[in-house]
């Protein structure tokens, strides 16, 4: 009987024991919960997305060379090195503020695309001994990102000491490729000369002591500017001389063009010397008179040979004292002082009026204006009437 009690005890602990699915919520399935996110959380992971495309799509930007040393009136470069590649090659805009003592002499910068970086390179003129270099920023246009800033650094300039032959004219190099030298009156003659330069704002280009000087064209680029310049000076210089400042040896340089001088009429800068009024009376003079004293040799000898010598003279003085035909110039016509496309005009007719003509050489008429000026006319400016 105990054996039969003891183990119906041992049944009723184990009952007891065993979770039901009535009594035990842990024995009741649990829906399985996605796990939770705050919403910090979720704006932190979007932000950082979208950082990630915004920063695949900006540039980086640092300087590539700065100059160590400048004069005043000197171009030098300034270049920017762009990364990564693929971006910087793209369309670039860019904003320069903050520089003194300095312009911008090419807005748009030349390029170079290498394998560790894009290269522009921007130049600037220097106009005072105070430098302070742009801040620089880079935008790319497909996206609209900018570039982190560089801040421009200060420099100080030179002044130069020139000689009194400078013409003015900073540059790498600069050479003379060709000129033409013609008597311009009894006292003058002009020359033109045609030059090269390169890192050189060739339009200060001046000479000191010529009595008129000027560009007949002009062509400035930084990587190779191109002049053509005349400059009237007196018939008893040997040379035309002048000194430039050589930016790539950092010395002055002498520059000789020798004066030698074409009669060549034909030429389309030559016959530009007007007639010498005084040489040209002499001439008549003599002529008349030797007219004169052969016409009374016949009167006194009666014989026919010194009235036929006297004809020559005389056909000579009649000859010279007709006037020149002239022609008719329009209103606002330029006036040029050489017989060249582009050339120098020194005056402007205001009304259309008549003037004494030369000769021609091209599409040029040569012209006596009253006060004794010498031009040339283009044929477009001559009334057709």
């Amino acid at each position: 009987m105990k054996k039969i009690l003891f183990l119906l005890l041992l049944l009723a602990q184990a009952a007891m024991g065993e979770p039901s699915v009535f009594t035990d919520p842990a024995s009741v399935p649990q829906e399985v919960q996605p796990p939770q996110t705050s919403e910090n959380e979720t704006d932190t992971g979007i932000n950082t997305l979208f950082n990630n495309v915004e920063q695949s799509g900006s540039i980086s930007l640092e300087h590539s060379n700065l100059p160590s040393h400048l004069y005043i009136g000197e171009i030098f470069p300034v270049t920017i090195k762009l990364t990564p590649v693929d971006i910087a090659s793209g369309n670039i805009e860019y904003t320069l503020q903050n520089e003194e003592g300095i312009r911008v002499f090419s807005a748009t910068p030349r390029r170079a695309v290498k394998a560790d970086g894009v290269y522009d390179t921007f130049y600037f003129l220097v106009q005072s001994s105070n430098v302070r270099l742009p801040d620089i920023t880079a935008t790319v246009s497909s996206t609209g990102m900018d570039s982190n800033p560089i801040t421009g650094s200060s420099l100080t300039a030179s002044t130069l000491s020139p000689p009194a032959t400078f013409a003015n004219v900073l540059a790498d190099s600069f050479k003379v490729i060709d000129y033409k030298t013609t008597a311009y009156n009894q006292e003058s003659n002009i020359v033109v000369f045609t030059a090269t330069a390169r890192r050189c704002n060739i339009g200060t280009f001046s000479l000191q002591n010529a009595i008129k000087q000027g560009f007949e064209s002009k062509l400035p680029n930084v990587e190779e500017s191109q002049i053509t310049y005349y400059a009237i000076i007196p018939n008893t210089q040997q040379s035309l001389d002048f000194t430039i400042f050589n930016l790539a040896k950092n010395r002055y340089e002498s520059i000789s063009i020798p004066i030698e001088v074409d009669d060549d009429s034909v030429s389309t800068q030559s016959d530009l010397s007007p007639t010498d009024s005084r040489h040209t009376e002499l001439k008549v003079g003599a002529a008349a008179i030797l007219g004169v004293i052969l016409i009374a040799l016949y009167y006194w000898r009666r014989q026919q040979g010194y009235l036929i010598a006297s004809i020559a003279p005389l056909f000579f003085v009649v000859f010279t004292l007709l006037p020149n035909s002239s022609v008719c110039v329009k209103k606002g016509a330029p006036l040029y002082i050489l017989p060249i496309k582009s050339g120098t005009i020194f005056e402007v007719t205001m009304e259309e009026t008549n003037i004494e003509a030369e000769n021609q050489v091209g599409d040029f008429t040569k012209i006596r204006l009253d006060n004794k000026k010498v031009g040339w006319v283009n044929k477009r400016d001559i009334c057709s009437n």
